[in-house]
Formats: C-alpha cells, structure tokens, sequence
C-alpha cells in the first residue's frame, strides 16, 4: 500500500475546501438559510423578553453575553427597550440579507445577531447544543462569496456591465466545513454510545425506555407505539450506531455524499416525529447540504452572453 506523500496530501486538501464551484449552489443556500432563519430558527422576541424581564441576573452568561456585559452593564443594555430594538434591528439585517443586498456587509453582522439571541436565550436557565452547528453553517456563509447569485448586488453588479463570477475557489468551503463537522459530532455521539453503553445499547431496551420517556412527557402516539416494539427498537439502535459512526466514510467518498445527506435528514426527521427532538438546526444544515452541496440536480449551464 503506497503512503501518500505530503505533497499529495496536501493536494487533497486544497482540493477539498477549494475546488471551483458553482456560485449558485452557494446563493441558493444563502436564501434557504436565511429564511430559516428568520421565519423557523430566531428566538422569538417575546421569549427574550420573559427571560429578560423573570431573572434579575444572568444564571449562565454565555461568553458573548459575558463580552458584550463587559462592555454595556446590564441595567444599560439589557432592558426591553434595547432588546426589542436590537431584534428588530436583527430581523432588518436578516431580510436585507435574504435579498441579496449589502450582502458582504450585513450578512456577518446579521449571523452574530443570531448568536448574541441564542447566547441570551441561554445565559438564563439550561444550556443546549442544538443551534450551535446551524449557527457556525450561517456564520460561515455570511464570511463566503454567496451575494454572487441570486441577489440584489449581483443585479447591481450586471447592470454596471460587470457580471459576477459563475464559479469560484471560495464557494466550497462553507458546505466543507458544515460537512466535517457534521461527521464530528455523529462519530462523537456514536462512539459515545458504545463507550459508555457498549453493545447493551443496541439491545433496544435502552431506546424503549428513551423513547417511551419522551414521547410520554410530550404526548407522542407514534413514539409511544414505537416503544413497544422491542424488535423494530433493535433494528433502529443498531441503524442509529453504524449510521453515527459510519457518516465520517461520506467525506472520503464524495460521490455517495448526497445519498449519507439524505440518510441523516430521515434520522432527524424520525427522531423529532417519534422522540420530540427538535434539532431543527442540524435539520436544516443536512437539509441544505443535500440541495446545494455537489447536488447532481445543480448542474448549471453557462449563461449565455448577450448580444
């Protein structure tokens, strides 16, 4: 078996984050993003509100909220007042973002909002992982050439007679990174599971009682009948282990990537019709990756130059 040298090494990695792509696969994740964002995933300004307005301090400040308190104190900055002002100032961000317009600018600016909403939602009560791989997807989008397509800057850029690129090195990365980290936290969760668990997790009894506990608390028929069915309760731990473990086998095998994107989303929508969990954001990142990322329905044509 040949050792790859670091030359060729290094060749596979550049290729990985930056082989050219098309700038609409990234536009397009852009809107799909966004408008998840703004209209499914934004902490609603009335929960920042209760939280704000039923704790006299914070319980858990998040580093971003420690940073920004630094700064501001909180009797200043922490009131309804500044926080309605800074969500809608957000959501103005977020639509100016969908549309493409001042995209380079407000799009950074937009995606650390979120994450200033996030970290406040969090700074008062029980902390949680589940926003955290959506709101790296979105950051790292908003610092990528997405306002190639599909925006008001690339109109703009047409109309001054200097049309955007269709490809480019840079429009790769953020499916990269989202696709890597993504294999992260499955091999994390699956080699979780075996070295505490061990095969006993897979003996179903572990997901009977997981998911009958679940779906009780939150009064799921499908997820009460599911843990009754010791045999189907097998199949599905043992499913859920090789799925976890095996998803890091999809960043060496490019071409079945589409097909690993399209298992993950069926896992996460099962997990949230049976068990209630709401990973909406790792939902909506595998969802994207599935439509935008090397999509063999994404194969678009050059444009024609006008006459």
């Amino acid at each position: 078996m040949k050792v790859p040298s670091l030359r060729e090494i290094a060749e596979w990695w550049d290729r990985y984050w930056f082989t050219p792509a098309p700038t609409v696969n990234l536009a397009m994740a852009r809107v799909l993003a966004v408008a998840a964002e703004l209209f499914w995933l934004t902490p609603s300004l009335d929960e920042q509100l209760s939280r704000l307005q039923s704790n006299s301090h914070f319980q858990h400040p998040q580093y971003l909220i420690r940073l920004v308190a630094a700064v501001f104190p909180r009797d200043v900055w922490f009131t309804p007042g500044v926080i309605t002002a800074v969500w809608w100032g957000i959501a103005a961000l977020g639509l100016l973002s969908l549309i493409g317009l001042f995209t380079r600018v407000v799009m950074p600016l937009f995606a650390l909002g979120t994450w200033f909403l996030v970290a406040h939602r969090f700074s008062y009560g029980d902390v949680h992982h589940s926003e955290a791989m959506f709101a790296f997807f979105l950051m790292s989008l908003s610092l990528s050439p997405c306002n190639l397509d599909l925006s008001v800057d690339a109109w703009r850029k047409r109309r001054a007679g200097r049309p955007p690129e269709e490809t480019s090195p840079l429009a790769r990365w953020p499916f990269a990174l989202s696709h890597l980290l993504l294999a992260l936290v499955y091999l994390s969760t699956g080699l979780t599971k075996m070295v505490f668990g061990g095969l006993q997790w897979m003996n179903g009894y572990t997901l009977q009682n997981r998911t009958l506990q679940d779906a009780l608390g939150r009064d799921i028929p499908l997820g009460i009948w599911f843990a009754q069915q010791h045999h189907l309760a097998v199949l599905f731990s043992i499913g859920t282990v090789v799925f976890e473990l095996g998803f890091v086998a999809s960043l060496f095998l490019p071409r079945w990537k589409t097909a690993f994107f399209a298992v993950a989303f069926a896992f996460h929508v099962g997990l949230h019709f049976v068990g209630g969990h709401g990973f909406f954001g790792h939902m909506t990142v595998v969802l994207i990756l599935l439509l935008c990322y090397d999509a063999p329905w994404l194969r678009p044509q050059p444009r024609t130059a006008p006459a």
